[in-house]
């Protein structure tokens, strides 16, 4: 019980410091999802960052010894996954190196095709990896157990939904921008509208008064006229 806490606690520790490199991964994008050193030998792992259901992906094992000459008992990965009804699937156990000897400097990786099953359900496939080793040259032989994060499953009715949400903020931007350009054509064409008005009415003032000037000037002139007519004559002696 307590070996199984440990590994959902590294899982859960791993998924979460790995899940943000996965989420802005390219699809066929390989990703570097373990790596350990432990008594002179490397162990790295790589997989397929994202992938629908139904769909393969790659894993690819390397084991180099770097500080020592290693006796490698055996190097087991599995790697598993949820279904809909949230039973635990192995997908794959990968026996990658069983009885073999590596010298100081050497390296050996094999790459793996692992089906993705069409009811496997969104997110992080899961992988856990065991080894057993030991120096040459020493008795004592090592087993090490690691939890790791794979590829990530992406959910497809998710992704056809975001899409479609992409597609109509794309048409409601191209739509905000004309109704901005048509806001400020209407502004444009009503300040125009106002000088026309304004000037209008200015037009309509001046010839106001240019007829008023004239029917006073008409009247002036009739008055004029009709006093010089009727002015009294001047008496004669």
């Amino acid at each position: 019980m307590t070996m199984k806490r440990i590994a959902s606690f590294l899982l859960t520790a791993l998924i979460l410091a790995n899940l943000s490199t996965i989420a802005y991964s390219e699809t066929d994008e390989m990703y570097e999802c373990f790596s350990r050193k432990r008594l002179g030998l490397l162990v790295e792992i790589r997989v397929t960052a994202l992938a629908w259901p139904g769909e393969n992906i790659t894993i690819t094992i390397k084991a180099a010894a770097s500080e020592a000459n290693i006796n490698l008992r055996y190097i087991h990965v599995n790697v598993s996954s949820l279904k809909e009804n949230r039973s635990e699937t192995l997908l794959s156990s990968i026996a990658f190196l069983e009885e073999t000897h590596l010298s100081l400097g050497e390296a050996n990786e094999t790459s793996y095709e692992v089906p993705v099953p069409e009811d496997t359900l969104p997110g992080l496939l899961y992988g856990k990896v065991e080894y057993k080793l030991s120096v040459e040259g020493d008795e004592d032989v090592e087993t090490e157990f690691d939890v790791f994060p794979a590829t990530y499953i992406q959910n497809k009715p998710y992704e056809d939904l975001k899409e479609d949400y992409d597609v109509l903020m794309n048409l409601y931007d191209a739509l905000e921008t004309n109704y901005t350009s048509l806001e400020a054509n209407y502004t444009d064409l009503q300040g125009k509208y106002q000088e026309l008005v304004d000037t209008q009415t200015s037009q309509d003032n001046t010839t106001s008064l240019m007829y008023i000037f004239l029917a006073t000037t008409v009247i002036f002139v009739i008055t004029t006229i009709l006093l010089l007519v009727k002015r009294p004559k001047a008496a004669t002696w």
